[in-house]
């Protein structure tokens, strides 16, 4: 361990920083709350401030303040140091941090984010040398110089040769752009990814340049927008456009509008909102919504005023009703296709101003929409709506929830309540099912699967039973039936674990199980019990080996016999 990582975990509080990202509450010694990295209703997820370790015993993360920010922000290691060391105050270049010790140049990712860096400057210097593109920007797409710094705007010129010469003057070679989505390689030669376009830096969330979106500036080049390959540091189900610059506001505010692309997130800051986010030339995905959830649960969505800004809020509601998110949705003023378009208007901001206090319910607004493309007056446009809308109330797990939307359906198109109650169980128990399984077949999480032997071993490492059992005839009792097993199969688990310094985080980890099940709460005989309760399954699992191994002799098996009918 490094003495950077040694300052930083013991000068930062892992119950401040989580609490920063969700809410905790205290459960004993420790605290607990809602897993922030999948969808639960029960906590799970588990902080001791004693030890400064977290853990999930759903879904299996968990150790300490740095694993929680790489996780969290889905961000490397040394992201993570980095960040937590300046929340802390922790003076960086008093550790003489060498490049070349901590493998900078070696490390795959970390080169290809300092080659993003390199190529957004490149990127912002061409744009200064190229009139004709900050034209563009200043009175075609009217945005102010003010904008175009604040979201890092450059432009990739009309050549491949100038771009790579660039990266060659700083010893990189022809497979690191590659590598970087930055230039491909054909028969004639090496050539850019991004010519003669007007580029859109890809930030991650700790402010890292890891993609471009580049727009034509030739109406006549295809496609309009071009958006950078996936790479080791781009993940475009994992990236929001924005959420970068937008996060600080986005909890300020508690709310964040989901638009369709880079300018409609500039649009929505030229109008004074900047809590918008894009995806990254991929439709919203199901890391989308739990990256989203970190921040707020008040979501808007504003998509183009089209058919497939329609299907686009359709499938935003339906992978946001399976988090437990229930979205607005903005409805632009008629006559205008996107925010981008309304922000070029003398009175964009009054306009949108007015629209968002009108937002709607994104379900009433979906059942508004499919009224204007089916007719409600015939039984089979009617059932198509129904099925629709059943399908999307299906997401939802919250059964009050669901009957909410069963009401509202039922109120809007005209059938009495226990007729829509009827219809939808039987959508439920034959389409619905079949859609319900599609779900879970996506989102299945595994359950935690945790190792007996090592559950029993945690409660001895360390002593760590004698915080819960103060009896000392009751705790020895204990100690010499585990000692005489293990004494007897030296192979257990239970003494092996003990011994081998590589299972430290996991006992760790697992004394924070049993400090979930065992909380300072329960009187000392409870908590007596229900150690028994865990270490006699294990025991009688062990004494079944020793019983069935003649080289045992009879009297160790009678005296582990007789110590087991102790406790």
């Amino acid at each position: 361990m490094s003495k950077l990582t040694e300052d930083i975990l013991s000068t930062v509080d892992i119950v401040d920083v989580i609490s920063r990202y969700m809410p905790l509450k205290r459960a004993g010694a420790n605290f607990s709350g809602n897993c922030p990295f999948h969808n639960e209703k029960t906590p799970s997820f588990m902080v001791s401030p004693s030890k400064q370790i977290f853990k999930c015993f759903w879904c299996g993360k968990g150790w300490n303040v740095i694993t929680f920010m790489q996780e969290i922000e889905r961000i490397d290691f040394r992201d993570a140091a980095k960040e937590l060391a300046k929340q802390a105050n922790i003076d960086l270049a008093r550790y003489q941090i060498d490049p070349n010790k901590h493998d900078d140049r070696n490390d795959e990712k970390e080169k290809i984010k300092r080659i993003h860096k390199i190529a957004q400057k490149f990127f912002i210097e061409q744009l200064t040398k190229h009139p004709e593109a900050k034209k563009y920007l200043n009175e075609q797409r009217k945005l102010s110089d003010q904008i175009i710094n604040d979201f890092g705007i450059g432009y990739a010129p009309d050549s491949h040769y100038t771009m790579i010469q660039e990266f060659k003057t700083k010893w990189f070679i022809d497979k690191d752009l590659i590598d970087a989505s930055l230039a491909k390689k054909s028969d004639s030669g090496m050539y850019t990814f991004f010519k003669h376009r007007i580029t859109f830096p890809i930030y991650d969330t700790m402010n890292n340049v890891v993609g471009f979106s580049a727009r034509i500036l030739d109406p006549n080049d295809k496609p309009k927008y071009l958006n950078s390959s996936e790479h080791k540091a781009f993940e475009k189900s994992k990236l929001l456009y924005g959420l970068n610059r937008a996060k600080n506001d986005i909890k300020q505010h508690d709310a964040l509008f989901i638009v369709e692309g880079q300018m409609d997130v500039i649009g929505l800051a030229r109008i004074g909102y900047r809590l918008g986010v894009a995806t990254c030339g991929t439709a919203l995905t199901q890391e989308h919504l739990k990256l989203i959830k970190r921040y707020t649960e008040n979501l808007f969505l504003l998509f183009d005023n089209d058919s497939a800004g329609q299907e686009a809020s359709l499938r935003a509601l339906t992978l946001a009703y399976q988090h437990n998110l229930f979205p607005k949705i903005i409805t632009l003023p008629e006559g205008y296709k996107d925010i981008d378009e309304l922000a070029n208007t003398a009175d964009g901001k009054e306009q949108f101003d007015k629209q968002r206090k009108e937002s709607q319910d994104g379900f009433s607004v979906v059942f508004q929409n499919l009224k204007k493309k089916f007719d409600l007056t015939s039984p089979i446009d009617k059932q198509k709506i129904l099925n629709i809308l059943f399908g999307l109330i299906m997401n939802i797990e919250n059964n009050a929830m669901q009957d909410h939307y069963i009401q509202v359906l039922g109120e809007q198109i005209g059938v009495r309540e226990n007729i829509m109650e009827a219809q939808y169980k039987q959508f439920a128990k034959s389409w619905g099912k079949f859609i319900l399984q599609q779900i879970a077949r996506k989102t299945e999480e595994k359950k935690y699967e945790i190792d007996r032997g090592l559950l029993v071993a945690a409660l001895f490492y360390q002593d760590f039973i004698k915080q819960f059992i103060e009896n000392k005839d009751k705790r020895i009792q204990l100690l010499e039936l585990i000692s005489k097993i293990t004494t007897t199969l030296p192979d257990t688990t239970m003494t092996q674990s003990t011994k081998d310094e590589s299972n430290h985080e996991t006992l760790l980890e697992l004394q924070l199980r049993r400090d979930k099940e065992l909380n300072d709460g329960k009187e000392e005989d409870k908590r007596y019990q229900t150690i028994k309760q865990i270490i006699l399954p294990v025991v009688q699992w062990y004494i079944q080996r020793i019983t069935k191994d003649t080289t045992i002799s009879s009297d160790t098996k009678q005296e582990i016999l007789n110590l087991t009918k102790k406790i």
